[in-house]
């Protein structure tokens, strides 16, 4: 009996960090450039695990832009941020695609997309 206490005690934190609340929870501002330069922008939201990545797209030959696709996030630290565009999900044919971006203060992140700098600024 003491042994599965003992058990139980050592889990209990593991289990309330698995919980913990994702520190870049929220709506946030994307601003980048496409290889040719185009500025191009929309919104990311973050809740949890999940999300939604919205990107200002207007491309009439490539069904897979200029829609909102869900985000699995995979790591969500204080340092940083990373997570799967699910492009596949909403769209079958569709690119995945992962993000890993780097903190820059509590307000926003900076990664790289198509080799160029994107950058998440937060909205809330």
């Amino acid at each position: 009996m003491k042994s599965a206490w003992m058990a139980f005690g050592l889990c209990l934190p593991l289990a309330c960090a698995a919980q913990a609340s994702n520190p870049w929870d929220g709506k946030w501002k994307v601003d980048f450039r496409t290889e040719r330069g185009t500025p191009r922008d929309g919104t990311v939201t973050v809740a949890g695990e999940a999300g939604t990545w919205d990107l200002n797209v207007v491309q009439r030959n490539d069904p897979c832009a200029g829609r909102a696709y869900p985000i699995e996030v995979q790591v969500a630290t204080a340092e940083q941020l990373v997570f799967k565009v699910a492009r596949s999900k909403a769209l079958a044919g569709c690119q995945d695609n992962t993000m890993r971006l780097k903190a820059n203060g509590a307000n926003t992140l900076e990664g790289t997309l198509f080799n160029q700098p994107f950058v998440l600024t937060r909205m809330n």
